[in-house]
């Protein structure tokens, strides 16, 4: 069994197990628990589609998968109609609060993480877009293009500069992940040292 099947299995049987629990709920708590009972089905239905294998192990770490995406869809998104985008976003930012807080993911490991498809960056050299076939010159340590904003204006922004970026947000839009970047923090030195110029 692979982890995608592994992982309907226990979203499965917690759904049945919260089903029961609500069927016995008297209409009071019911009524407190829609939004919940909604986006609890709505992730239960539509995640298998969602997600990668990669992502189907992440959820499988978790004492309560359904449980954690629940509470993560609700509070970022309400109880609307899920879209793949923002589950995987959802999937996204539970790795990142569990797998370590202070240490944020890298441009390198983002892109080794979610390949395929296109990717946006804002990061502190400028604007940053990679095809899928670009992502993977990154990562065999081909420079990049960077536009600051201005037409005509274009600067090389090196490879390991990029890829050493901390990641700050990620959102996915129409196939393209959008990221917001920033260069990690340097080690304590004199004031002139502080400031980093790409």
């Amino acid at each position: 069994m692979n982890d995608k099947q592994e992982l309907k299995k226990r979203i499965d049987a917690s759904y049945e197990r919260r089903v029961k629990q609500w069927m016995e709920s008297d209409p009071a708590q019911l009524l407190d628990a829609a939004e919940t009972i909604s986006a609890a089905q709505l992730i239960h239905d539509n995640l298998d589609d969602a997600i990668s294998e990669q992502d189907a192990k992440f959820l499988l770490c978790l004492d309560d998968p359904l449980g954690y995406l629940t509470d993560r869809w609700i509070s970022e998104n309400g109880a609307d109609i899920p879209h793949e985008e923002e589950l995987l976003h959802c999937v996204w930012t539970l790795q990142q609060e569990f797998n370590d807080v202070r240490v944020p993911a890298t441009v390198r490991d983002f892109l080794l993480d979610h390949k395929g498809g296109g990717f946006f960056l804002m990061t502190p050299c400028g604007f940053v877009s990679l095809t899928e076939a670009q992502a993977e010159s990154l990562l065999d340590g081909h420079d990049m293009i960077s536009h600051p904003g201005v037409s005509g204006m274009s600067m090389t922004v090196p490879a390991d500069e990029l890829l050493a970026q901390t990641v700050k947000s990620a959102s996915r839009q129409n196939g393209v992940w959008h990221l917001l970047t920033e260069t990690p923090e340097q080690a304590q030195g004199s004031p002139e040292m502080e400031v980093t110029m790409c």
